[in-house]
């Protein structure tokens, strides 16, 4: 098994967490250019067209907090996002709710391909804020299925690819880990083997292994401070690292 097969199935295992909703974010907006102004749709009954529509990554993180959405829903819904755009044609466009309609509609189907048991379409709605009708969801849906041509299963070559940017930094953390432990066995032998190496080579061995380990040791942190959640503790949990 790779490394980054493991560190899937560690990601799989944590909880949602702010790198996730941004690789999701980002990831829907690259679906379609929604940089030109486009004229708004009719209002629904349940949406005033004079409300202000969520920024995209409010939309994202309301659906997670009233959902409770597992990790592995959310993350694949990434990988159908990008199958629908690489599905679209390039001079696609759309209104400015597009990215919410579309990224809603990727985690619905998310949510019923993977689990058992998954809101009704109406229960969306709700977790909309009124911003979409029951039609609305409805028709979102038989739109995406239609699109997909109904092919939901997602294998996990096509994850790992989807989710390098956060699989990356994993694997990166046990590489380093790895080197680290490697550098403390070969520092050890080489102080073993040392009875022979005047005082001076050995002072500066010790130097050498110490200058390495305070290193690694602040690579380790560096790394850690990129991410917002506790990275190395989640991979420990799981014999990752």
């Amino acid at each position: 098994m790779s490394d980054y097969s493991k560190a899937l199935r560690v990601l799989m295992k944590s909880p949602v967490t702010q790198e996730m909703i941004t690789l999701l974010v980002t990831t829907t907006e690259n679906v379609m250019d929604l940089k030109r102004t486009y004229p708004t749709p009719p209002s629904s009954p349940l949406y005033d067209e004079e409300d202000e529509l969520p920024t995209l990554r409010e939309f994202i993180c309301k659906l997670v907090e009233y959902t409770h959405v597992y990790t592995p829903t959310l993350l694949m819904t990434i990988s159908y996002l990008n199958r629908l755009r690489r599905i679209l044609p390039k001079g696609a466009a759309g209104i400015p709710s597009t990215l919410h309609r579309i990224f809603l509609a990727c985690l619905i189907i998310s949510a019923k391909n993977h689990n058992d048991s998954s809101p009704l379409n109406r229960h969306w709605t709700k977790y909309t804020d009124g911003l979409f009708t029951l039609e609305d969801v409805n028709l979102m849906e038989r739109h995406l299925l239609d699109l997909l041509n109904w092919n939901l299963h997602v294998d996990e070559k096509e994850l790992i690819h989807d989710l390098k940017p956060l699989l990356k930094p994993m694997v990166h953390v046990k590489k380093s880990v790895y080197d680290f432990k490697r550098n403390i066995s070969v520092g050890s032998n080489i102080s073993s083997s040392s009875t022979l190496v005047d005082s001076r080579n050995n002072s500066a061995i010790d130097l050498k292994l110490e200058y390495r380990t305070e290193e690694n040791k602040s690579a380790s942190k560096a790394t850690d401070k990129r991410m917002s959640w506790n990275l190395e503790e989640i991979m420990r949990e799981h014999n990752f690292i």
